[in-house]
């Protein structure tokens, strides 16, 4: 098992412990199968990388306001998310924005790019996306953060275990109400 799979592992033990002190464990989902999986990256057309296929297999994502973000992405999130973003590059609604760049040389240019997952949603059109092909700077693997109305930026993680590392940090900021996330001021 690599050190990525089983730091996946402690992060998910951490996050677990605080769903089920909040009595919300209802909230995130069962494990996904290795079929959901594969069925991810063949449509796709990507490799997901080792730590990703090890959360899945955890936990099948969140329920709808199960996560700090909105909803942590299932297989089937993921595909639907995912294609609503790739839909939308392909029907050339981002053509103007084939240029846009956020800065920095980490993340490619444009508005979306068909090397990225998205990870988490929302709702609204906002959430983060795994960059599977990366600026000349960045790293296969990064978390980045799509934005509807200002676009993508980022990293906001060097990769997946930082993405749910971060998460479970923040976890204590928050409190389940009524099954609903309630942010804590």
């Amino acid at each position: 098992m690599s050190a990525k799979v089983t730091a996946v592992a402690a992060v998910w033990e951490d996050i677990e412990r605080w769903y089920a002190a909040q009595g919300a464990a209802h909230l995130i989902l069962p494990p996904a199968t290795d079929e959901q999986i594969a069925s991810v990256e063949s449509t796709l057309g990507l490799q997901l990388p080792e730590e990703v296929k090890a959360s899945l297999r955890r936990h099948d994502g969140s329920a709808d306001g199960g996560w700090p973000k909105g909803r942590l992405l299932s297989c089937d999130g993921i595909l639907s998310e995912t294609a609503v973003w790739r839909d939308l590059l392909a029907d050339g609604t981002f053509d103007d924005l084939k240029d846009f760049h956020s800065g920095g040389k980490a993340l490619k240019a444009g508005w979306w790019n068909t090397g990225w997952v998205s990870v988490d949603a929302d709702g609204a059109g906002n959430g983060s996306v795994l960059d599977l092909a990366p600026g000349p700077e960045g790293k296969v693997g990064q978390v980045i953060d799509m934005d509807h109305e200002v676009g993508p930026s980022g990293p906001i993680a060097s990769d997946f275990v930082g993405y749910l590392t971060d998460v479970a940090a923040r976890l204590e900021e928050f409190s389940v109400v009524d099954g609903e996330y309630v942010e804590e001021r």
